[in-house]
Formats: structure tokens, sequence, C-alpha cells
């Protein structure tokens, strides 16, 4: 395929600054492949970026996180090809640091994400390293395959913090996009039950539309160290108190969102006195075809969760006027 000079781009100039632009094509690098972009998600972390809440982000960057496209040039490798459908980790590393230097799959300690530190998807094609894409099935759509990236991160933080799920009583506070990764996630991990806490009753449907064994709650009315595992992915003063109050003495609560006012009026003694564990958890290796898997058997459903698609030209309104919805993608 002979790739275009120029493409359509979403380029964030500063707070608030968000403008669609003519730029070119990027080139494919050694060890890298030209993604021609389907959709991109956009997340409660970009708009975060886009009013200057983000360190770290230079403007004049890309923005764009959740991607899915199909390879249309570059360097192929064993698992990827030249016109596969494929998703995108988007985190890649420094390849400078120690841990880089003393081995290939090493922890980066100076890692880098597209949409960040480089530039990614909100724009007609990318370029990403060729390692970094995972191959999706045919049977996902371009939906459902969209969605992989918020749901690998909640899915590594169950496995990474080495929590029982199986058979066990879980606890998720927030029903947000992480909420529903993580109740989709317990239950394919086999929990016994899943209880959500929710703020309002407006996304009870599309819980309960992913297993009976999930059942709904609120901070109000949460039944008091019930839960094995509780799993804040909120980060809100309030949700870290709903899921320290929902979880068993000696339990384990999972922290995964966070924002701007969450250290205030934490609840420090319910954990020092009931001897709770405390566990943070982000970005986790090695489980992108794990989830991929669980997708295209349908043990984790993520069709239906976008609920609103736009075009380029929409970005800058729609981030600059949120409406609430699940997940916006841009659609190319």
């Amino acid at each position: 395929m002979t790739l275009p000079q120029q493409m359509r781009a979403v380029i964030w100039h500063g707070k608030n600054d968000l403008r669609i632009v003519e730029k070119q094509v990027p080139k494919p690098l050694p060890g890298t492949s030209i993604v021609q972009i389907i959709a991109a998600g956009i997340c409660a972390t970009d708009r975060e970026v886009t009013i200057g809440r983000i360190p770290g982000v230079a403007a004049g960057v890309v923005l764009g996180h959740e991607i899915t496209g199909v390879v249309v040039a570059g360097d192929e490798s064993e698992h990827i090809k030249i016109g596969d459908k494929v998703v995108a980790d988007t985190v890649y590393s420094c390849k400078s640091c120690a841990s880089c230097v003393e081995t290939p799959v090493g922890d980066c300690t100076n890692p880098g994400e597209l949409g960040f530190t480089a530039d990614g998807g909100w724009e007609e094609y990318v370029r990403v390293d060729t390692s970094r894409l995972h191959k999706v099935p045919e049977n996902l759509s371009w939906k459902e395959t969209v969605i992989t990236e918020p749901f690998v991160i909640p899915f590594g933080a169950l496995k990474d913090s080495g929590a029982v799920i199986e058979g066990k009583r879980i606890l998720v506070v927030g029903g947000g996009l992480a909420g529903v990764a993580f109740a989709s996630g317990a239950v394919a991990l086999g929990a016994a039950r899943v209880d959500v806490s929710l703020r309002t009753p407006r996304r009870r449907e599309m819980f309960d539309s992913i297993s009976p064994i999930i059942y709904i709650t609120s901070s109000e009315l949460i039944e008091k160290a019930a839960a094995d595992v509780s799993i804040d992915s909120v980060g809100t003063s309030e949700s870290i108190h709903t899921a320290i109050i929902g979880v068993k003495d000696r339990g384990q609560v999972v922290c995964y969102g966070f924002s701007e006012e969450f250290g205030n009026n934490y609840p420090i003694a319910e954990v020092v006195l009931r001897n709770l564990r405390i566990s943070g958890h982000t970005n986790s290796k090695g489980m992108w075809p794990v989830l991929i898997d669980l997708m295209a058997q349908g043990s984790i459903k993520t069709k239906g969760l976008v609920d609103r698609v736009i075009t380029i030209d929409e970005v800058p309104d729609a981030v600059n006027n949120w409406q609430g919805n699940l997940r916006t993608v841009i659609k190319f």
C-alpha cells in the first residue's frame, strides 16, 4: 500500500486548545509499523490533559491511547503482518535506561506512551512499535476492540494484585468503564458474587446484562465487611471509604482510580485497626493476549459499551462540552 503524504489529526496546543490540522503521515522506522486508525477512544485522562491537569504532556502532541486499526506498512513480525486488524499497547520503552539495555523485556524505568509523550491515535495514521501490536480476531467488531485498552488495565490490576477472585465475593465501587471492566473481569475469573456500588442507577441495566451474579448497591446500602476483595475504580474520598467499609477484616482493597481530591478524609484508621491490605495498580505486562482471548471467546464482552460515535471534526466540541457518555469514540 502506498501511504498518502498528508493526513488529518487533532493536536493539543495547550489548555482547552484542540485543533484539527493537516500533517505529514509518519514514516515507518526499524521495528515499527504504521497503523491506519479505524477508531480511537476519548477517555477521562484525555480530557484531563486538555485542561492542563496531567504533567509531562507537551503542547503539540496528538492525543489518543485507545486505538484499533489495520497495519498498512512497516516491519512485520512473527505475530503481526501487514493487513492485520490490531489493537495497540501504546506504552513504549525508552530503549536507553539500564533495564532496557540489560534485557529487551525488562521493566523500563522511563517509559513513554502514545497520546502523551508521542503522537497517539487521534489521527488517520499512527506509528507504533510492532512488538506493541496485538492481532484481534475477525469476529470482534471495531466497537468491541477499541475498548481493549480501558479493559486490559483493570483486568491486569486484578491479576497483578494477587487477590484470590475465584469463588470469592468481590465489591466494585464505580459505574464508569473501569467499573464495568473490573466487574466483567471478576466474573470471568470465577467470582462467586460481584457487588457493584453505583452513585445513581443510570447504568444498572448495563451491569445486569453482564452476569446474573452481579448485584447493584450504593454506598448508603452497602453491606459492611462482606466482600473478600473490594476495588475502588473511582478514586474519590467517598469511593475509597466505600471500598474500605465494604471489605472484610484482613481483606484486600485494590486501588485503581484517583482524582484531584483523592487524599481528603482518607480512612486510615480503618486500614490500620482492621488489618486491611491496600494495593495500587496500573499498567501490567502480558495481559493483552489473555484479555483478547477472553473477548474472542465471549467470556468478557465489550459489545454495546461505545455509546457515542463522532467524526474527527467533532472532537474539539465533544471534549470541551462533555456529555457524560460511557465511551465516546472517533470513527475514521
